[in-house]
Order: structure tokens, then C-alpha cells, then sequence
């Protein structure tokens, strides 16, 4: 009983700020809206030009209605990586 009180206790003393944690809390949302952002330029660019990084404009709409908190860029990197090795 006395080591389920400690552990109990132990668990509810808060931790100390962390302004490490704090930073990667505000830096994660505002690299994916960078990321998606410059995913979203890719739709201006003409079919030739998308061909020539191994990608089609359907791979760029996916990857616009991919969810924010996935990286988009990364994903359409590892489509036209497959694209470019015939997959």
C-alpha cells in the first residue's frame, strides 16, 4: 500500500516548466503550415515542370488533402522517389 501512495504522489508533483517542450510545442504547427505552404506552390507549377521532380498534379492534390499535422512534403518526396524507381 505505502509503494502505491509513493508512486502516486511521485506522479503528482508537476515537472518543471521546459522551455525546450515549449518551443517544439509552438515550432511543430508552424513547420507544418511552412511545409504546406510550399506544397501549395507546387500547384502553380505546369505539368512539364512537375514531371521534371517526378510528379503529376494529382500528387499534389493529395498532398494538399493530406490531414496538417502529416507532412505533406515528405510524403509527395517519397511518391516521386517510388515514381522514379518504376514502382
Amino acid at each position: 500500500m505505502r509503494e502505491a501512495a509513493s508512486f502516486i504522489a511521485a506522479q503528482s508533483v508537476p515537472q518543471p516548466f521546459s522551455l525546450r517542450a515549449l518551443l517544439r510545442t509552438v515550432a511543430r504547427p508552424l513547420d507544418w503550415y511552412i511545409r504546406r505552404r510550399e506544397v501549395s506552390r507546387l500547384a502553380d507549377l505546369d505539368d512539364h515542370l512537375l514531371a521534371d521532380l517526378g510528379l503529376e498534379r494529382q500528387d499534389v492534390r493529395w498532398a494538399l488533402e493530406m490531414p496538417l499535422a502529416e507532412n505533406a512534403a515528405l510524403e509527395l518526396e517519397r511518391r516521386a522517389m517510388r515514381r522514379r524507381r518504376g514502382r
